[in-house]
């Protein structure tokens, strides 16, 4: 099971690390200015605040088993990456982004999956 959640670690790691350089580095893109121009002028300020969240959430999940820290630090981390989630869920089913609120749902599960196995499966 230990090894099954490193995997899902670094799967959702990895993910989150390309998410977060998206959406905080990348704001240039075409499908980009649309989703600014809809949010409003405050959106750069917020897309590079997810853009970090997602950064820390991608390095707490894999520094602190890295580190030989307590499992307790990445499973907290995983529940607080599906909350970030959840979070864009919301708002990409605000802004009729369907192919994202899929992809948010298997980063949800994803997360969820680590955060649960950490907590009771692998103590």
């Amino acid at each position: 099971m230990d090894t099954a959640l490193w995997i899902v670690q670094v799967i959702l790691s990895t993910k989150l690390i390309s998410s977060a350089f998206t959406h905080g580095l990348r704001q240039s893109k075409p499908a980009m200015q649309d989703a600014i121009r809809k949010r409003g002028p405050s959106s750069p300020r917020l897309l590079r605040a997810v853009a970090g969240c997602m950064l820390i959430g991608a390095l707490a999940l894999i520094l602190p088993g890295t580190f030989g820290a307590a499992d307790s630090v990445t499973a907290a981390a995983a529940a607080i990456v599906a909350l970030l989630m959840l979070f864009s869920i919301l708002l990409h089913v605000r802004c009729r982004e369907k192919p994202l609120i899929i992809a948010d749902l298997v980063l949800f599960v994803l997360s969820a999956f680590v955060a649960y196995g950490r907590w009771t499966s692998v103590p």
